[in-house]
């Protein structure tokens, strides 16, 4: 099955409920440029090949064909003409997919009884959901968009056109038999009245946005900036927004949601910062952890509000028959080997309602790499 076709929270979903089976996990960055582009093919053949032997030196004469044949397909439709950053593969006995990376994941080749996720953990921060709210002087319109694939949000009273439903008459001369009530007549621009009816129908836009909005969730409101200054949308500091000063009469809803994944990336960089200000703050009140061990631990007993880490850091980690301690060097007697404990981490605070967020390398050199901030 091509991942194209899903959604990367589908993906990265599928594969946290894969475990207790074979599963191939391959990311591998890809050059961009020439000449050392053509090489990437060399690079993927021979991925492809050390997966194969890997596969016969830990599961000696069984039969390798449920991944033989969607990893080969997968290497032959990749478009090395116009390659991606990086590409991960993904293959067990029920599923396979294959992701594009706007990033180069580092080359990992392992066979586990689980899924490798944190490239696709990294991927979702960085391509985040977010809603995209375009306005006109007719209408306006909102899409639910992840990347640059963008679904319309049928709501009637977002979506519905806006007509001008009343008829505009200019004041008539009073007459002499008016006496004292006589007054000069007024007249109002008719831009202005326009104007008045088109702020009541945005008043009925922002009250439905409400429905829609998360405090995950930032909003891209795409419109020229008079019509935004209409639509008189608060700024809450808990909802990020962002504003695009653009007229999107003319452009599809895939452009103008290229045009907002800087910024809705810019907003997720200043949660990341955020969020370590507030580690800092809750240093010595009991509410942060910091290391892989004690960070393991908290995870464990499902004591993880938010999780930071470096985006490259990884360590095999080992377990004895508690699994609430996690040994960083091999220990004596038999015990269970993870080949990357980091990830292990990530689907444990996932699986109890955490949140992931990496950082860049070298922010956390205090914290070893790691750190997090606590529930109670």
């Amino acid at each position: 099955m091509e991942t194209n076709q899903l959604l990367q929270g589908e993906v990265l979903a599928n594969l946290l409920q894969e475990k207790g089976t074979p599963c191939l996990t391959l990311t591998v960055s890809l050059e961009k440029l020439n000449p050392a582009r053509e090489s990437n093919h060399r690079i993927l053949q021979d991925c492809a090949k050390k997966a194969a032997a890997q596969w016969q030196l830990l599961y000696p004469g069984e039969n390798g064909n449920f991944f033989l044949k969607p990893l080969h397909d997968f290497l032959e439709k990749i478009d090395l003409t116009s390659p991606p950053m990086g590409i991960g593969i993904y293959i067990s006995p029920t599923q396979a997919h294959c992701v594009q990376f706007p990033f180069g994941p580092q080359m990992r080749i392992c066979w586990y009884d689980r899924f490798l996720i944190r490239d696709l953990v990294y991927q979702q921060q960085l391509q985040q959901r977010f809603l995209l709210l375009t306005i006109t002087e007719k209408r306006a319109r909102l899409y639910s968009c992840e990347n640059d694939q963008c679904t319309p949000i049928q709501d009637g009273a977002i979506s519905t056109p806006y007509y001008d439903n009343y008829e505009y008459n200019v004041p008539a001369r009073s007459t002499s038999y008016a006496g004292h009530s006589h007054v000069k007549s007024y007249e109002r621009e008719k831009e202005e009245v326009i104007a008045a009816h088109r702020k009541k129908y945005l008043k009925g836009v922002r009250e439905r946005l409400s429905q829609y909005r998360t405090l995950q969730t930032p909003l891209v409101i795409v419109g020229q900036k008079e019509l935004q200054a209409e639509l008189d949308l608060a700024d809450n500091t808990q909802e990020p927004v962002v504003y695009v000063h653009r007229d999107p009469s003319h452009d599809s809803p895939s452009t103008l949601a290229k045009l907002a994944i800087a910024p809705v990336y810019a907003v997720q960089e200043k949660k990341v910062e955020k969020m370590i200000g507030d580690w800092k703050e809750l240093v010595g009140k009991g509410f942060t952890r910091s290391g892989l061990q004690a960070c393991w631990r908290a995870a464990q007993e499902g004591n993880c509000r938010i999780l930071l880490l470096e985006q490259s850091y990884s360590k095999a980690g080992y377990l004895l028959s508690d699994p609430y301690y996690l040994f960083l060097s091999p220990p004596i007697g038999k015990h269970t080997t993870l080949p990357d404990a980091v990830d292990d981490l990530i689907k444990v605070v996932l699986e109890k309602g955490g949140t992931v967020l990496f950082t860049p390398d070298e922010i956390l050199f205090t914290q070893q790499k790691v750190a997090l901030i606590t529930r109670y």
